[in-house]
């Protein structure tokens, strides 16, 4: 009975935590969408988190309606003259359009795209509206304040993981940094095959300068079956060795199982420097790491794509909950068995979710940078386009693209979930 209400409580902590990490996530990504259009003077009718039945609206005093609905997956903030999140055209002037098109051709006519051809949608769209609501239109924007909007839900990601990163290093007073510097040597391992002796300090990997212990272990991770050079100062002599990283079974941070590239070689616990961040340096610090998340998804993602990395890596809505869950609980992790006050167990619950949520937001971030047709970065590879070329995208391309865009979304979607309930249920 104890067993069920301890699980009960534990999925209870972790679907409240995935609910409030992504809505916070949702929120300021949609809220740069949003801002960047306020600003660029566009009517917004709606900016709601979440989808289907709304659970709470109120208007501002721009006609903006506020909104939380049913189920928080994500979110959208809706342009007058939309139909909906996408940035189609409204209902109402896609039906006087339909009526128009039929009336003088008497075929079926073709769906309104985002993007207009000249004299085509546009022209027609602007007949259905007056010269007032045409200025507050998405639609009638010029190109780089288009494009700009829609770059911005991506970037407020970014900059809301480099606020967040800022914060947990300013609060966490004097922290250690790791050299990258051997400890020990496995045997039987990458390591001892290339030669590396404990007291070695890894300068560089593939000529790429080395920082810190975390930071080669970042590198290591994502090179297994790969040749690495490593440039070593044993007692202030410089060598260089190669070693060949194995991917290996291990447990990261909440104990979960993954597979990485190891070397086989563990830190000197005595090689480190006390580091404190003041204002400027926990900036410098917190875009370094954005930074380095993204340089580190790329090349998982160019792995996968080579076949160097397993597809069964890649995570979804489940995964999200689940890493949400075990951070929210990390203080506890311990089971309660070491002499810690709760108030020092809430505190290492909160800034572990909070990292969390830094990293998840940069995710986003990315992901909706990708040149997919219906996320943003496919907005933005119309957009320039039409900034080289001189005219939009046609529109059998733009019907073709998005669905195809729609097809890859659900198609991973689905992947991803499965995957995620595979390893669930089988670890």
């Amino acid at each position: 009975m104890q067993l069920i209400l301890e699980n009960l409580f534990t999925f209870g902590i972790t679907m409240i935590s995935f609910i409030v990490l992504l809505s916070f996530i949702v929120f300021f990504h949609e809220l740069g969408h949003f801002q960047t259009a306020r600003w660029c003077g566009v009517k917004i009718d709606v900016f709601s988190i979440g989808f289907g039945k709304p659970l709470f609206s109120r208007k501002d005093r721009h006609g903006t309606e506020w909104r939380v609905a049913m189920l928080p997956l994500g979110g959208f903030v809706k342009f007058f003259g939309d139909a909906g999140p996408a940035s189609d055209p409204s209902e109402k002037v896609q039906n006087a359009e339909r009526a128009r098109d039929s009336d003088e051709s008497g075929d079926e006519p073709k769906p309104m795209m985002t993007q207009f051809p000249p004299g085509s949608e546009k022209a027609r769209l602007a007949e259905n509206l007056t010269e007032e609501e045409r200025r507050v239109c998405f639609h009638f924007k010029p190109l780089w304040q288009k494009a700009l909007i829609v770059a911005a839900g991506p970037f407020a990601n970014f900059v809301l993981a480099v606020v967040i990163l800022t914060g947990l290093f300013m609060m966490a007073g004097e922290v250690p940094v790791y050299e990258a510097q051997v400890g020990t040597v496995q045997e039987g391992t990458a390591a001892e095959e290339a030669g590396l002796q404990s007291g070695d300090r890894i300068e560089a990997i593939n000529g790429r300068k080395v920082n810190s212990f975390q930071q080669m272990s970042n590198i290591v991770k994502l090179s297994s079956g790969e040749q690495l050079e490593l440039v070593i100062n044993r007692g202030g002599e410089i060598m260089t060795l190669t070693a060949m990283p194995i991917r290996t079974e291990t447990l990261d941070a909440y104990g979960n199982k993954v597979r990485a590239g190891i070397l086989g070689i563990g830190s000197d616990p005595d090689a480190y420097r006390m580091v404190r961040y003041g204002p400027f340096g926990a900036v410098k610090a917190a875009v370094g790491q954005v930074y380095e998340v993204l340089a580190v998804t790329v090349r998982f993602l160019g792995r996968i794509i080579l076949g160097k990395e397993g597809i069964e890596q890649l995570g979804g809505p489940v995964k999200i909950a689940k890493y949400a869950g075990q951070s929210a609980m990390a203080g506890f992790s311990d089971g309660g068995e070491m002499e810690v006050s709760l108030v020092r167990r809430l505190e290492v619950s909160f800034f572990n979710f909070l990292n969390m949520a830094a990293m998840i937001s940069i995710s986003v971030g990315f992901l909706n940078l990708l040149p997919v047709p219906v996320l943003d970065g496919g907005h933005l590879v119309f957009y320039g386009y039409e900034a080289v070329a001189g005219r939009p995208v046609s529109e059998a391309v733009q019907a073709v693209s998005f669905k195809i865009g729609i097809v890859i979304l659900l198609s991973l979607m689905v992947f991803v979930s499965w995957n995620d309930v595979t390893q669930l249920f089988t670890s």
